[in-house]
């Protein structure tokens, strides 16, 4: 099974994004035939680690809003491997994909495949709704799923642009 790790503040406009691509990745692998489950947070938590450690569980994909950086002409859609971090976990409010997955390994001794799904995002303020940037990325969700290979996020490497 698939888990999709969506989280942010629908509440700061373009920081839902990502709650909102998590359902649409959801929906679009349900759709192919796949097992899915989603959770939806506000920001991650180290008890995110017990469902990545759960038995039927063969990859996560985490999925966020990213800060559009300044200057960029098309701002778009980005998936890349969640690196495996060589240290002991953080404590804090705010945690990243990777720190998630080393709690999950070191607590429970599960790392499975995971990835970091984000769409660019410019506008954070107070209310709801997504700026044009936001809306145009969103929008592209199907050609990066065709441009990834079939059994992605369970195996298979990215193309070139994977970091």
């Amino acid at each position: 099974m698939i888990l999709i790790i969506a989280y942010g503040n629908t509440l700061r406009r373009d920081d839902g994004a990502g709650l909102f691509l998590g359902e649409i990745l959801e929906r679009t692998l349900r759709d192919g035939g796949r097992e899915v489950r989603r959770i939806v947070l506000h920001q991650l938590t180290p008890e995110v680690a017990v469902p990545i450690a759960d038995e039927g569980i063969s990859s996560v994909v985490f999925v966020d809003t990213r800060v559009a950086l300044q200057g960029e002409d098309s701002p778009d859609l980005t998936v890349s491997r969640v690196p495996q971090t060589g240290g002991p976990p953080g404590v804090g409010h705010h945690l990243d994909p990777s720190t998630v997955m080393a709690y999950a390994k070191a607590l429970y001794g599960k790392y499975p495949p995971a990835w970091l799904l984000t769409v660019p995002g410019v506008d954070f303020d107070h209310g709801e709704g997504f700026s044009s940037i936001t809306r145009n990325a969103l929008s592209r969700l199907p050609q990066l799923l065709s441009s990834l290979p079939p059994t992605w996020p369970e195996t298979g490497p990215l193309p070139s642009s994977d970091a």
